[in-house]
């Protein structure tokens, strides 16, 4: 499958760290040219990674993105939807900025990407967003975040049916993945993670990336959203 990339353009957000930064270096890997969108982390740049700077909680940016995107490489084949906001709250101490931003962020600039898609002229094909258990599992702290994934589940399908034959888009629902410190962050979701996930470990980056590449190349797939997320969707929430 890997070798469908050879020559390929892919377009990814939230490329600087962690995920974004793992699915620049697989797809680099597996001969893709990469547009590496974010918003203030330097990209190594070589012959096959380009950087676009872009601040998706600007409203219009995804739709600027994908202007200067086409600006570098007539031809756009792929778009991963990595970048989100993560913010953690109660709800007795949101704010209404905070709130309008990460929904900016985790949707409203994905809905502007797809909607330049669906006007035409992209030659883009398959498209996956990233998103998480969370827009089914809610957990104190984390309903603005859960609630805009959510909306981005909900938006996924609903492209695909709009964007299709030409423009497949799937989801891929993930579950706790590893980052640096995320241990001494926040010990406690992650003890919480491993004592009930089936598979009793948080995800790698390069399983996230496996699972990107599956949906990116499954010609018979739109409207679908893969969880992957070590059996915890699996497991009742009583």
């Amino acid at each position: 499958m890997t070798n469908s990339f050879a020559g390929r353009t892919i377009l990814i957000t939230g490329a600087g760290r962690n995920i974004g930064a793992h699915l620049v270096s697989h797809f680099v890997e597996h001969g893709a040219f990469v547009i590496a969108a974010t918003k203030s982390t330097p990209i190594h740049i070589s012959e096959r990674v380009a950087q676009v700077d872009v601040d998706l909680a600007e409203i219009g940016a995804g739709a600027r993105l994908i202007s200067d995107a086409l600006a570098i490489r007539p031809t756009i084949d792929f778009v991963i939807n990595n970048a989100a906001r993560q913010d953690v709250a109660l709800l007795s101490h949101e704010e209404p900025e905070r709130i309008a931003d990460l929904f900016q962020v985790n949707v409203a600039s994905i809905a502007e990407i797809l909607s330049t898609i669906a006007k035409g002229g992209t030659g883009i094909e398959s498209v996956v967003n990233i998103t998480s258990i969370e827009a089914l599992r809610p957990r104190p702290g984390h309903a603005i975040y859960g609630a805009t994934k959510a909306a981005l589940d909900a938006l996924t399908r609903s492209a695909a049916v709009e964007l299709a034959p030409h423009c497949r888009v799937n989801g891929l629902r993930l579950g706790l993945i590893e980052s640096p410190g995320i241990a001494e962050a926040w010990p406690e979701g992650v003890g919480s993670w491993g004592a009930h996930a089936p598979l009793k470990r948080m995800g790698r980056p390069e399983e996230i990336s496996e699972g990107v590449e599956y949906l990116l190349s499954a010609t018979w797939a739109t409207g679908s959203i893969l969880d992957l997320d070590g059996g915890i969707g699996a497991v009742a929430p009583w």
